[in-house]
């Protein structure tokens, strides 16, 4: 039989980035710890999650169906496009080490000129990787997911206009975590499980 209060709609989530080896929340209600930053706004597209594999099937002789079928790997994706411009989206982005921006400080005094940041793109050398935690919240129910080490695996094109924000839209791709823990976690509150 249905039951309504299942379902799930995303109205409103938030995306937050740390570290690789950082630790995360015991439960989906808890707080961030200070490790992690918050992203900042996101489209009213929400997050895309999508999980897919590769499989081998062995056939046997004489068997019309396989007598195996393999998982031989799975790839979680999160889809997220973010409307804020910050040093930490620029430096997932562009895949540019913080420590590889150089801000130039504001100045006031003959000419004032404003504060800004500078970094180069392009290097392959420079691979930036975080633990990303997201929660899609809904009337109190809350789905918390959070992936140990990832990185940014497609971006769409930034678009500078004066009829949309230059949003960043940003692929992040779940990588292995260190020493062997999960490496994406879910956390979805008011789902019993059965008996």
């Amino acid at each position: 039989m249905g039951d309504a209060s299942t379902i799930i709609v995303g109205t409103a989530g938030k995306a937050y980035m740390a570290d690789v080896g950082s630790t995360f929340p015991a439960g989906p209600e808890e707080v961030w710890g200070s490790d992690f930053t918050d992203m900042g706004f996101i489209t009213p597209d929400g997050l895309e999650e999508a999980l897919e594999e590769e499989r081998t099937q062995l056939d046997a002789w004489g068997e019309d169906a396989p007598v195996v079928d393999l998982a031989r790997k799975r790839t979680q994706t999160f889809k997220l496009v973010f409307r804020q411009t910050t040093a930490e989206l620029l430096s997932l982005y562009y895949q540019v080490s913080l420590a590889n921006m150089i801000s130039t400080a504001a100045v006031t005094t003959p000419a004032p000129k404003k504060q800004f940041l500078s970094f180069g793109s392009g290097s392959l050398a420079d691979t930036v990787e975080i633990a990303l935690g997201l929660d899609v919240i809904m009337s109190g129910k809350r789905h918390r997911i959070m992936i140990a080490r990832c990185g940014v695996s497609d971006r769409e094109a930034v678009k500078h206009s004066a009829e949309e924000s230059s949003n960043l839209g940003m692929t992040f791709t779940a990588l292995a975590a260190p020493g062997g823990a999960q490496s994406v976690q879910h956390m979805i509150t008011d789902v019993p499980k059965p008996a």
